[in-house]
């Protein structure tokens, strides 16, 4: 990328961090990639024997952190609905046996092939290990795309699935991504019964293979895979955001303003792609919506290569295909928006073939011809981009059905973004050279001028009006160059400080508190990532149940009175009033014991007190409440409750804060840096404990949240 600034010497070791900050931050990109490669990795089912829609998998070593791909013969009826009690009725079922993965549209019934449009039924059979089912242990399936809508049975029970499965349009809505299916194993033959029907796009049927494990592979496969892209849309975004930054501090490189766009675009495909990390995180998500942003960013990323590679290298450039790719890649997005996707995801073929591979090789043609012409970073850049070609291909190929490998351009981008970060490294650095020499050219040009001015002084006036003259001009000159300079120096201070800041931090490995702003928001929004993380991988162990709870017996009032006192400095170092309340008969309290988790409910208390804190202005008041209730017929329970002034919630929302992201009122101008996946968290812990967690709350009015344990007294009862 071209940026003509003038650097101060003093930006010199700014220089040099850059070039190791991009490219350590490269290194770091690839670390939780070859990571996650080692991590989840699956075994071929092809090493176990299929025969006609069954195979055997009586040899699998389920102690070893791996899934099995389940790519082979499976049972196919073309046209049925059926669900696993037919399979045990008395007539025959006819099936055709085909290979899996594949869409359907590669299967003939005779001498035609299918349509994409339509509906089926897949069957597979699989014999596990004698003592899986003795060992009562969990295993899951990890169906990662099936086109468009499916239902799916393991061993005769409903066990989920995407969108609604119709035997036409009107009876089917599409719905598309990974999901983890869980299920008990039974001794000997298992089986899953997949109803598949589309009516809404190109792909058909089981066209990437699903995965079967055991809970803690599958679950660990899926969150790794979707931290790893969380992690690299996280990187598009941020140099995104930083190309954008110079582009609106020197309106003149607009090279910066495509290339940030073009990561922008790449960001967008990647997230709605794959793991579909956005239909995980905003459900709510439209599938039409989410196929249109796959195919207009992809369209983005094509016009905005070429935009860049016109201004980035404009004597190697056409002038005409920029404007000619312009008016057909334009086109293409209005045929995306206004068209549904089962009219243009059939012309992905002509689109990929027409627009993005003439694309991707004008470009490759510039970077090539530049590099022959030996312009200034072109040889790094164009290997860079080769990288980027290389697995753009194995992209369309991919998408097309002609090549079973993965969605792998990200990977490209990033290792384009290291070339670009280099050339431009290199580039502030040959500025900074140039700046130097011309300063020591002019210096000298001075010291002669004024050696001049001194011999003729004494001879001629006229010479010497003139040299004055010059002299004049030369120290206006000089204040133009040090008023361009001060000028430059202003509008890049913010900018290079905040860079200076975050690459020093990212070197030395210490965050200061004197961070600017910018680097305070990337370094914000990481840990903001890092903790939402985090609580994804302990909510999705809570919800699997692959926590142990170290569960003791403790009697009731000392703990909950330790509790309460340890939270009271906190609450009134906020400016708020604290209360508890415990119940006067204590002597008969000390009678009663619970069972618990000493640090998991306290891990309850905590969060509900610091929400409690957090949306309660100074002034207010938080109480904490016990008592007890029950009988010994019924049993005994221990009610706590936090109750205090602040806020309140709306009750259309109290049914929603127990969930993901789940948050219904905004603090009261303190800081606020939840995830939002807290009261979650502490619904499943309390439902562990066999208990029940509430909320009670009206707008102006405060909250109150309550759980209450069953507790039981020395005897027993």
């Amino acid at each position: 990328m071209k940026l003509n600034i003038t650097t101060s010497r003093q930006g010199h070791r700014f220089l040099l961090s850059l070039a190791v900050v991009l490219a350590a931050a490269f290194l770091v990109s690839v670390v939780p990639i070859a990571q996650t490669a080692w991590a989840s990795k699956s075994t071929p089912s092809q090493e176990y024997t299929y025969n006609h829609g069954s195979i055997d998998l009586s040899d699998w070593n389920v102690d070893e952190r791996t899934s099995i791909l389940l790519s082979g013969e499976w049972e196919f009826y073309w046209g049925e609905l059926l669900e696993p009690k037919d399979f045990q009725a008395s007539y025959q079922l006819e099936p055709a046996y085909v290979q899996v993965p594949s869409a359907w549209t590669a299967y003939r019934q005779g001498e035609i092939s299918l349509p994409n449009e339509g509906y089926a039924t897949y069957r597979l059979r699989f014999l596990l290990p004698d003592h899986m089912s003795s060992t009562h242990r969990t295993l899951a399936v990890y169906p990662k795309s099936i086109a468009s809508s499916y239902k799916m049975w393991i061993n005769g029970n409903l066990k989920g699935g995407n969108g609604t499965v119709g035997t036409d349009s009107s009876s089917s809505k599409p719905s598309s991504y990974p999901m983890t299916i869980y299920f008990d194993p039974v001794e000997g033959w298992n089986e899953v019964v997949i109803q598949v029907s589309n009516f809404s796009q190109r792909n058909a049927g089981i066209w990437q293979a699903m995965e079967l494990g055991t809970a803690e592979s599958v679950t660990h496969l899926r969150i790794s895979r979707v931290t790893v892209q969380v992690f690299i849309v996280g990187i598009f975004f941020v140099m995104s955001l930083y190309y954008l930054f110079v582009y609106f501090n020197r309106r003149q490189e607009t090279s910066a303003l495509w290339f940030g766009l073009l990561c922008f675009a790449v960001g967008v495909r990647t997230i709605v792609l794959g793991e579909t990390t956005a239909l995980y995180l905003l459900p709510s998500i439209p599938w039409e919506a989410a196929v249109k942003l796959e195919y207009i960013s992809v369209s983005m990323t094509a016009l905005m290569l070429i935009l860049f590679i016109n201004r980035e290298y404009p004597k190697e450039s056409v002038p005409w295909v920029a404007k000619t790719s312009g008016i057909v890649i334009l086109s293409c997005i209005s045929i995306f928006l206004f068209t549904p996707a089962r009219v243009y995801t059939y012309y992905l073929s002509p689109f990929t073939w027409g627009v993005l591979l003439p694309s991707l090789l004008y470009t490759m043609y510039i970077y090539v011809l530049s590099a022959i012409r030996r312009r200034k970073g072109s040889l790094t850049t164009a290997t860079g981009f080769l990288f980027f070609t290389l697995f753009a291909l194995n992209d369309m190929l991919f998408y097309n059905g002609l090549l079973f490998t993965n969605d792998m351009l990200s990977i490209g981008l990033l290792v384009f973004l290291m070339t670009q970060a280099l050339n431009l490294s290199a580039r502030f650095s040959r500025a900074l050279h140039e700046k130097e020499m011309l300063s020591a050219q002019l210096q000298e040009y001075n010291r002669s001028l004024e050696r001049t001015v001194e011999e003729r002084t004494k001879s001629l006036w006229e010479t010497n009006k003139e040299l004055q003259e010059a002299n004049e001009r030369m120290a206006d000159i000089e204040q133009f160059r040090i008023r361009l300079l001060s000028n430059i120096s202003h509008e890049l201070s913010t900018p290079i400080t905040s860079i200076k800041g975050f690459a020093k931090g990212l070197r030395d490995g210490i965050i200061t508190v004197d961070m600017t702003k910018y680097a305070g928001r990337i370094y914000e929004r990481s840990l903001l990532l890092e903790r939402l993380i985090h609580d994804l991988i302990e909510l999705t162990k809570l919800e699997t149940k692959q926590v142990e709870f170290q569960m003791h017996e403790v009697e009731l009032l000392p703990f909950f009175q330790e509790m309460f006192m340890k939270y009271a400095d906190e609450i009134e170092q906020n400016g708020i009033r604290f209360l508890a309340e415990l119940p006067d008969n204590s002597m008969e309290l000390s009678s009663f014991h619970v069972r618990l988790d000493p640090i998991r409910i306290e891990q309850v208390l905590s969060n509900l007190i610091s929400n409690a804190v957090r949306y309660t202005p100074s002034g207010g008041e938080i109480s904490l409440h016990l008592h007890v209730e029950g009988s010994d017929t019924n049993g005994w329970f221990v009610y706590i409750s936090v109750k205090d002034t602040g806020l309140g919630i709306d009750p259309a929302m109290h049914g929603h804060i127990f969930e993901r992201f789940g948050q219904a009122r905004q603090p009261t101008g303190k800081e606020h840096s939840g995830s939002g996946l807290g009261l979650a968290i502490s619904r499943e812990i309390i439902l562990y404990h066999q208990g029940e967690i509430q909320v009670e709350s009206e707008p102006g009015s405060g909250s109150e949240f309550r759980f209450h344990l069953p507790i039981r007294g020395k005897s027993g009862a």
